[in-house]
């Protein structure tokens, strides 16, 4: 049996618009501004840090205890000639009940003088955010409240994306607002 006529512009025409609303998947693909996160967990929790303020991670290493200090600075490190203050993360954002297996990873702030403590650090991810300039937001993001987390340094929770497998979402971390109560 030939096909008709008809039946060829059809299909043509199914072609042409699957072509074009394929190209405008893409586009908006491309348009949306997407976030790189660097993930880290401490005990269960997964915490992600904005990679633009990530400076370094390095392997855990022994830490100079300082006395007096609050429960979440750990101590302090020497890199490259600088003095650096270790606070663990999961402490800092008042997870007492995290048992800290110790620091597996050093993550280095870029601009400051501090490292964080974390089990693991595990990749990162990228989140699509509506406004760039705001540490967390968008349809991506569910309010920290509304995920049953403090707000005190929490942006936002990104949950786990649909088809990433097993893998859960983390908690957005505000760097500045966390480190505020730890810097002068």
């Amino acid at each position: 049996m030939t096909p008709t006529a008809e039946s060829l512009r059809r299909q043509a025409l199914r072609q042409a618009r699957t072509r074009a609303l394929a190209g405008r998947a893409r586009a908006a693909t491309r348009q949306t501004p997407m976030r790189p996160f660097l993930v880290c967990t401490c005990g269960g929790d997964r915490y992600g840090l904005p990679l633009s303020q990530v400076s370094q991670v390095l392997p855990g290493r022994p830490i100079t205890a300082v006395p007096g200090a609050p429960a979440a600075v750990l101590g302090a490190i020497a890199v490259s000639g600088r003095v650096l203050s270790v606070l663990a993360l999961a402490r800092a954002l008042g997870r007492s009940s995290v048992t800290d297996s110790g620091a597996g990873h050093l993550v280095i702030l870029r601009g400051s003088a501090v490292a964080l403590a974390v089990d693991r650090v595990e990749g990162l991810a990228s989140v699509a955010v509506s406004d760039p300039d705001r540490p967390a937001s968008g349809d991506n993001f569910l309010d920290p409240a509304a995920a049953g987390l403090s707000t005190e340094a929490v942006s936002g929770y990104a949950p786990a994306r649909a088809g990433a497998g097993d893998e859960p979402g983390f908690v957005a971390v505000d760097l500045p607002c966390l480190l505020r109560r730890y810097l002068p």
